[in-house]
């Protein structure tokens, strides 16, 4: 079971960017959560070949960003990669404006998602739509900013860090600060320093993995255990393991908690399964005998 964290570089996708991983560590498919725009870098999550259907249960709530906007710039994408057009500013805001208007940000509120995101409506993601200019009805949605700052402010260009829910659009967030102010405003750069419990500390940018020997380069994939830290581990026997991956229930033992467990026997990963009220053990995601080998050998 393998995963990489990635550092996603700039003015690439990130389907691109998981597809050059995957090359580069000869898995034969890959997955990722939580998508970066080609503007964007920063943490993100590559799941390898049966990882895969590990990704729904990826703990996404919260995530880190550092963003950079620029006054006197409006984008029809909301950052400088789309149409720009350009606004006089007669009133130059000061610190102290942008601090003030942050503040009304922080907590529990509405968002209208952008027009050019991934957002899909009837299956088709938002952005191919507006790209052929048709118009479509966005929905507002609800986000959480836990937690809001600004960082540096030298006009006309400002940096925030956010700690925010999943689907909070940061580009939005920037140019409703900038309505808030009266600003034309839009996103130059962004960052996403943390994705969960996972940093940027512990992810490798392709340029540099592509410079490593195999070995070297095996030193960066996880296994999913290491990165589902939310979920808990349960052991069965050695006895019970056929029944498990036929998709039997086991009774188990030594566990408190009901819900979702990754299954072990010894020290290997057999599968995910639903601790139910009764403390019986309902396998959701069983691995192969082959995946199961190659998850040894990470």
């Amino acid at each position: 079971m393998s995963i990489l964290l990635l550092d996603k570089e700039k003015d690439m996708t990130s389907f691109s960017a998981i597809k050059q991983a995957q090359k580069e560590l000869g898995f034969s498919k890959a997955g990722h959560g939580g998508t970066l725009d080609p503007i964007a870098t920063g943490v993100l999550p590559v799941f390898f070949d049966q990882s895969t259907k590990f990704l729904q249960y990826f703990n996404s709530e919260t995530k880190e960003y550092i963003a950079d906007f620029v006054f006197g710039i409006n984008s029809n994408t909301q950052d400088i990669t789309g149409l720009l057009s350009f606004e006089s500013i007669d009133n130059e805001p000061d610190e102290k404006d942008i601090k003030n208007a942050l503040k009304k940000f922080k907590g529990i509120s509405k968002q209208l998602p952008p027009k050019f995101s991934a957002k899909k409506i009837n299956g088709v993601p938002m952005y191919k739509l507006a790209r052929k200019g048709q118009e479509f009805e966005r929905k507002t949605q609800t986000i959480n900013i836990f937690n809001i700052e600004l960082l540096k402010y030298e006009f006309p260009k400002f940096q925030i860090k956010v700690l925010c829910s999943k689907g909070t659009y940061i580009r939005t967030l920037g140019v409703d600060i900038g309505k808030s102010l009266h600003q034309a405003v839009s996103m130059c750069e962004l960052k996403r320093t943390k994705f969960g419990s996972l940093t940027l500390d512990e992810t490798i940018t392709l340029t540099k993995l592509k410079n490593l020997d195999k070995e070297a380069k095996m030193q960066y994939v996880k296994r999913v255990e290491e990165i589902l830290i939310d979920i808990p581990q349960v052991k069965i026997r050695s006895s019970e393991v056929t029944k498990f991956q036929n998709g039997c229930q086991i009774k188990a033992r030594e566990i408190e908690d009901t819900g979702k467990h990754f299954i072990f026997n010894k020290k290997e990963l057999l599968g995910l399964a639903i601790v139910d009220e009764n403390f019986m053990i309902n396998p959701l995601k069983v691995l192969t005998k082959g995946e199961k080998i190659r998850n040894e050998l990470k």
